[in-house]
């Protein structure tokens, strides 16, 4: 009897959970987000990826305004003719910046504090070289009451050439872990020391983000134990993981409904400011086609940043659903750019150890354009 009873309440558990995350199947800011140092990427490069789960549409790669002092490279959303947001990316110094939310907390942010998440990250990228940099950026903005995220904390990861930092915060608190090997990873909960006692988070919470985390270390472990490393199109494939694991008792996937764009920040440790290149999947990630970015990057092409692009993504995400087969053709023509860009970036690498800095400029600029318009073609978006 007391075995049939606790049967039942475990299904009745696992049912309520679901219909809590179903509820709020659109999230304001999650996330996922994971890095992964040259000992494992085996390319003399690191790696800093993000899964953003949100709700807005208009999404677009940014960079940064002509004669900056830090170029940068971003994705984000254009809410409106004045503003940008940008959620993940990296500079010219070698410096990549993302953010999560953390868990909802007891020490909430002011009232009248002034910077969101998306813009800490732009200041990040536009004011700071290293990591350790972006760490004392960050510092100063909370001491200042300038830290805004409501009853949330956040989890902001920093990565450079030698280190990385993911930094869990509230408006009272940073709690700063630092990594120089391996990889790791974060959702939305909280792991590092200072921050347990400031949750005020949910079972369904918890557990929504404890599959996620599941699933990066499972994808990623699997990775490592096939081939010895993880390389960037690991990365992509694991962002597109939309199979719930067969253990869990809620349906909440890496991939998801929620989940409207990604991106790969690959950093190069040898010419970070040149060869470093971002990944971008320029909405929800099995409805768009990954392209390289690279750092000195200096035009986009026009339909990614008129929400074309975006706008095709999320025409064929509603018609689908989030889970929809990528296109093998898709998959083919990533899996060849990928390698010509794999032979350019060598091309380029060559020109820069001769002093030809312009002339490999130009030529990852030219080959990245090129990818883009072949992928265009090939999503078949609509001149505008």
């Amino acid at each position: 009897m007391k075995k049939n009873l606790w049967k039942a309440l475990s299904v009745l558990c696992a049912v309520c959970v679901s219909a809590a995350e179903s509820d709020s199947e659109i999230y304001t800011h999650e996330c996922t987000s994971w890095l992964v140092f040259s000992d494992l990427t085996k390319n003399n490069t690191n790696i800093l990826h993000k899964n953003r789960d949100a709700s807005p549409r208009s999404l677009m790669p940014l960079k940064s305004p002509d004669g900056a002092l830090r170029k940068w490279i971003g994705l984000g959303d254009k809410p409106n003719v004045t503003e940008e947001y940008v959620c993940m990316g990296m500079n010219a110094s070698g410096l990549a910046v993302v953010v999560n939310s953390g868990e909802k907390t007891v020490e909430p942010s002011a009232p009248k504090a002034d910077l969101g998440t998306p813009a800490i990250v732009r200041i990040c990228l536009a004011e700071c070289d290293t990591a350790a940099q972006a760490v004392k950026k960050l510092e100063e903005i909370r001491k200042a009451r300038r830290y805004s995220h409501k009853d949330k904390g956040s989890i902001f990861f920093f990565m450079d050439l030698k280190e990385a930092f993911i930094v869990e915060m509230t408006a009272e608190r940073c709690s700063a872990q630092r990594y120089d090997h391996g990889y790791a990873f974060r959702a939305n909960i909280w792991h590092n020391p200072d921050m347990a006692a400031v949750s005020d988070n949910t079972y369904a919470g918890w557990i929504n983000s404890c599959n996620r985390e599941f699933m990066v270390i499972r994808d990623l472990n699997k990775a490592w134990r096939t081939n010895k490393m993880i390389t960037v199109a690991d990365s992509i494939e694991t962002s597109r993981d939309a199979a719930n694991p067969k253990e869990s008792t809620i349906n909440r996937t890496l991939c998801s409904k929620s989940t409207n764009s990604a991106s790969t920040l690959e950093i190069s440790l040898a010419y970070p400011d040149v060869l470093s290149t971002g990944y971008f999947l320029i909405g929800p990630p099995r409805h768009t086609i990954c392209v390289p970015v690279p750092v000195c990057t200096e035009k986009y092409h026009p339909m990614m940043t008129d929400l074309t692009w975006s706008a095709a993504a999320w025409k064929s995400f509603d018609a689908k659903g989030y889970d929809a087969a990528v296109p093998a053709e898709w998959k083919a023509f990533e899996a060849r750019s990928m390698t010509n860009y794999r032979t350019v970036q060598g091309q380029a690498e060559k020109l820069l150890k001769s002093g030809k800095r312009a002339q490999a400029v130009k030529l990852l600029n030219d080959t990245a354009f090129s990818i883009w318009d072949e992928a265009a073609k090939l999503m078949k978006l609509q001149v505008k």
